[in-house]
């Protein structure tokens, strides 16, 4: 199965339990909770999750997980498992249960805690096609309201050629990138005087947190088919551009892309929500009302539901990217120069900025201040 916390294909707007959401700016005034169902059953080993919850007013956080429900997920060989609530509205397969298999068809069933009824109809798990290539070329985006165009590096992916003439295809992307604290630590003052740390002791030792490895999804789904080419195969596919503009190329930065070959109404809905959701405005728990989900509440199919459960085999490949080499514009942390007369409790941290001595937040001596952690991961090329 995927990863994570990111081995996660089980969450629908982007598998996953993420931290980070973004609001969606709703028209109307009158705007009501709606029923908001997430969940993919892949090839890959289980556990699978459901996720349900509502959609959130404008005045209210953006999810509202919805517990006591009972989900269920049926296969066409008249196997069913009913999920476990791990967390509130996050219902889990079991380890060793329900298993997605190539030509198998599944669908689920959730009953609320009001007795609504919500179910999907069968659909067929596809042959997996693999990814061929997956590669990053240096280019140059244009910034609006920037006169310097931003360097960074696009990724692209072929598949390899799938069976069907009219195959369509889903990627999600996760990214880890290495980097470092911003400043090392020149010397400190306390209520004891001032310490340096080159040739004092008692310098407190901050070298373990200066390198850390960030992992996040990326905010954006992709999709393609090959109905309307000649031969089924998807070359060179535009994915994920990420620029000069944060620490993410400083070190080493990798992707890992995971390809899901799915049905044709699977992709019309991921589709939809590609063209209608960004990166800026990407969202986990609600989308437009008028990307059609497959899922109906039985007793009322006029319901708008938010959402998708989707079927499909999955594949993934990772790349590694270096340092461009080229000109970086984010912003660093605020070195304090002239610090004679600061006005701050103690202690002050002081670091080197161009032989220049001057005082800089704790937090700039501490990668762990940029979200990463100190642990490398173990698939890392260094």
């Amino acid at each position: 199965m995927r990863k994570i916390s990111l081995n996660i294909i089980l969450i629908l707007f982007v598998i996953f339990s993420l931290a980070c959401k973004e609001e969606f700016q709703l028209e109307s005034k009158d705007y009501q909770e709606l029923m908001v169902f997430e969940g993919f059953i892949t090839n890959e080993p289980g556990p699978y999750t459901i996720k349900v919850s509502k959609s959130a007013t404008i005045n209210k956080p953006l999810e509202i997980p919805l517990r006591d429900c009972e989900v269920i997920i049926y296969d066409d060989k008249g196997y069913s498992e009913v999920l476990i609530e791990t967390e509130p509205g996050s219902y889990i397969t079991k380890k060793e249960g329900i298993k997605g298999t190539v030509g198998n068809k599944y669908r689920i069933s959730v009953t609320t805690p009001d007795n609504n009824k919500y179910e999907t109809v069968f659909q067929e798990m596809q042959e997996p096609v693999e990814i061929d290539s997956l590669y990053a070329k240096l280019e140059y985006h244009e910034i609006v309201n920037d006169l310097v165009d931003l360097p960074g590096y696009q990724f692209y992916v072929n598949t390899e050629t799938a069976q069907k003439d009219s195959s369509y295809f889903l990627w999600d992307l996760t990214e880890t990138y290495e980097y470092n604290a911003d400043f090392t630590l020149f010397a400190i003052r306390t209520v004891y005087g001032m310490t340096y740390c080159n040739n004092d002791t008692g310098c407190p030792d901050l070298s373990p947190y200066y390198t850390c490895w960030r992992t996040a999804p990326v905010k954006k789904m992709y999709t393609a088919e090959t109905a309307s080419l000649t031969f089924p195969k998807i070359k060179n596919k535009k994915l994920h551009f990420v620029g000069t503009d944060s620490k993410r190329l400083t070190e080493i930065y990798s992707i890992l892309v995971g390809q899901y070959h799915i049905d044709k109404d699977a992709y019309t809905f991921w589709k939809a929500f590609e063209n209608q959701i960004s990166e800026d405005n990407f969202l986990f728990s609600t989308q437009p009302s008028n990307i059609k989900s497959n899922i109906k509440n039985i007793n009322n199919p006029d319901e708008t539901i938010l959402g998708y459960f989707t079927v499909g085999s999955r594949t993934q490949k990772r790349i590694f990217v270096e340092n461009p080499r080229e000109g970086f514009s984010y912003e660093k942390c605020y070195v304090i120069t002239d610090w004679s007369e600061l006005r701050r409790p103690l202690p002050w941290y002081f670091t080197l900025d161009e032989g220049t001595m001057g005082v800089v937040e704790y937090d700039c001596l501490d990668c762990r201040s940029h979200g990463g952690v100190l642990e490398k991961p173990d698939y890392w090329i260094n």
